[in-house]
């Protein structure tokens, strides 16, 4: 940790606007600070706030970099501590360079803290993931040529091409250009583009579009500055983003799992080993102690290649219990009789893919489906050249596998679907019906599945079920069955966002019955909740964040400004207007949440809860 030296300019990234994503770091330092420096209004105050009463303060939006250097020169020469705060990180568009070259030409000290970026505080006020597996692994920072030109080969046009996630900084006043040269990169004008106006700041505003509607939506809100445009391929709803199954996995309990672990033990079997930890993210390689020296050379050494010291059997025990998949370049025998003792179920063992040395199989032995040892062992045969062995009875009978397609869509079965039945139906070839809610799209993905029949779920009720049946559905179905549902399958997708306003300090079970009163009457299963959704306001509040916690819905809160923007589209809330200056909160929210402008069950008002329900509009 360095402390701040006399005589010393500190450039320091003061984040996005939020004035708590400052690191620890820059904050100590500026509360030492003799004299600070500031863009004006692109720096909120608060950042200072705790800073010493005697510090200096200078706004240099309109001062000459000349002056800016003499300021912190002169300051810095007399012993003091000088802060130069950035927005965002100092290094990216931070025009900072030149103000080193200033303070070196002056024989001055400095020292760069970073800071976090408008591009990451943008993504996460989006709720997206720049790099998805098989989609995107890049993310490009840049900016559209303006005033600033850019050097020809960076060309925004160029950069596009790529098609991977890009935010595009200082452009929204050249939204036109923007446009026009993503277009002539090759994508159609009905992909998916975001605008965040000032990111993490309490006036934030998200625009979601279009390359086609984007220019008219930005002319609409008045946006021309301090924007970050977003292109990528996550913000596409409708994306079906395959399971990364080398490393966020978790296993009973909740406890994270840790990627991949490859285990060999002859030299044969350790040189496939060593070939397959070069292509596998987040893989450890395990081999016999006496191997380590000869085998790990500088690519694969370090903590990538592990000695196995205390015998094959606690060793594939003890990474059973916590890593996410094993790949076992050796005889499935000698994994069997050791992860016997530790097996669990399907719901919770890791993937275990069983090689022979010389690749030519890949042998899926362990959790094919759930776990993706199926997925794994083929692509494991794309390396190697060899062939993929899965027995499971669907993936041989050309049937996809309805528990997999479920965990990829965030969908859930009720626990007591029989989806053995339903599965065993579908494998030997007897009718099995796919009844659909009257509010839902049949799914894409369940449309490869050779159903008899795909009828209209009509009522609130169910329709007699049939000998084998799937229920795709927002209803409480549950109540119309009995308690053994043989054949039959309920799944519900994750499509009703609820937005709730409530008194501060409300206790969650006082709102889980607010939301389970409402879902009863309307006949709806709180299995189909995908988020809770508010004003940021309430983003700290216990019984909300518990709730969700507890139930794992997603949580998603909104700006002032952004519920605003729906006004027109919402039952106006006295009550909400005189304590947050906001039209609501409940419907507003809900509307948000699902990016449309119609609600599926108007708000219900309670003694210190109001909850509304919408439909998300991929699934209206």
């Amino acid at each position: 940790m360095t402390d701040p030296a006399s005589g010393k300019v500190f450039f320091i990234g003061a984040g996005p606007g939020d004035p708590e994503l400052i690191t620890l770091k820059g904050a100590r330092i500026v509360r030492t600070a003799d004299r600070i420096l500031y863009a004006g209004s692109l720096v909120p105050e608060e950042i200072f706030a705790d800073a010493r009463a005697d510090a200096e303060r200078f706004d240099t939006s309109r001062l000459p970099l000349e002056r800016q250097l003499e300021l912190m020169s002169e300051a810095a020469k007399a012993g003091k501590i000088v802060v130069r705060l950035h927005t965002g990180d100092p290094s990216v568009f931070g025009a900072i360079d030149e103000q080193m070259r200033g303070l070196r030409d002056r024989n001055v000290p400095f020292e760069i803290i970073p800071g976090v970026s408008s591009a990451f505080a943008a993504a996460a006020a989006l709720e997206i993931e720049y790099t998805l597996p098989e989609r995107s692994q890049t993310l490009i920072l840049t900016r559209a040529s303006g005033r600033t030109p850019v050097p020809e080969k960076e060309n925004l046009r160029e950069l596009a091409k790529h098609r991977c996630s890009v935010a595009i900084f200082l452009s929204s006043s050249l939204i036109p250009k923007v446009v026009s040269e993503l277009t002539e990169a090759g994508y159609p004008k009905d992909s998916a583009i975001a605008v965040v106006y000032r990111a993490s700041w309490r006036d934030q505003a998200i625009l979601r579009g279009t390359i086609e509607t984007i220019e008219a939506q930005l002319q609409a809100a008045r946006i021309d500055r301090q924007s970050l445009i977003i292109v990528s391929p996550a913000l596409d709803a409708s994306r079906d983003i395959p399971r990364s199954f080398l490393y966020g996995g978790y296993q009973a309990g909740g406890a994270p799992r840790a990627g991949c672990s490859i285990f060999a033990l002859t030299e044969p079997a350790i040189r496939l080993g060593k070939k397959l930890l070069n292509e596998l993210n987040n893989a450890r390689l395990f081999i016999p102690e006496a191997h380590v020296r000869s085998f790990a050379d500088a690519e694969t050494a370090g903590q990538r290649v592990v000695p196995i010291r205390n015998g094959v059997r606690e060793a594939l025990q003890n990474e059973f219990r916590g890593a996410e998949s094993l790949i076992c370049v050796m005889a499935a025998g000698i994994v069997v009789r050791s992860l016997a003792p530790v097996l669990s179920s399907k719901h919770a063992d890791p993937a275990v893919v069983v090689l022979d040395p010389q690749g030519a199989f890949a042998v899926s032995l362990l959790s094919g489906h759930e776990g993706g040892a199926n997925a794994l062992a083929l692509r494991i045969a794309e390396m190697t050249g060899g062939q993929a062995v899965v027995t499971t009875a669907g993936d041989n009978a050309g049937l996809p596998p309805l528990d997999v397609i479920a965990k990829n869509h965030g969908w859930k079965f009720h626990p007591r679907s029989d989806l053995p039945g339903v599965m065993s139906a579908l494998i030997n070839g007897r009718p099995v019906t796919l009844f659909v809610d009257d509010r839902l799209p049949v799914p894409k993905a369940l449309t490869t599945v050779p159903w008899a029949e795909i009828a209209v779920l009509p009522g609130h009720g169910a329709a007699k079920i049939a000998e084998s049946s799937v229920y795709f559905t927002l209803r409480g179905l549950e109540r119309h069955f009995p308690d053994r549902m043989n054949g039959a399958a309920i799944l519900y997708p994750a499509a009703l966002n609820v937005g709730v306003g409530c008194n501060r300090g409300t206790d969650e079970s006082e709102i889980l019955e607010a939301i389970e009163t409402v879902f009863a009457g309307n006949g709806l299963s709180l299995n189909a909740i995908r988020c809770l959704a508010s004003v940021e306001d309430k983003r700290n509040e216990p019984g909300l964040v518990s709730l969700a916690k507890k139930n794992g819905w997603e949580l998603r809160f909104f700006s002032r400004a952004e519920l605003e923007s729906v006004a027109d589209f919402v039952a106006p809330s006295p009550a909400a207007r005189k304590a947050l200056g906001v039209p609501a909160v409940a419907e507003p929210a809900a509307l948000l949440a699902a990016a449309s402008q119609k609600l599926l069950i108007r708000k219900q008002k309670f003694r210190n809860v109001t909850v509304a329900v919408s439909l998300a509009e991929e699934n209206a």
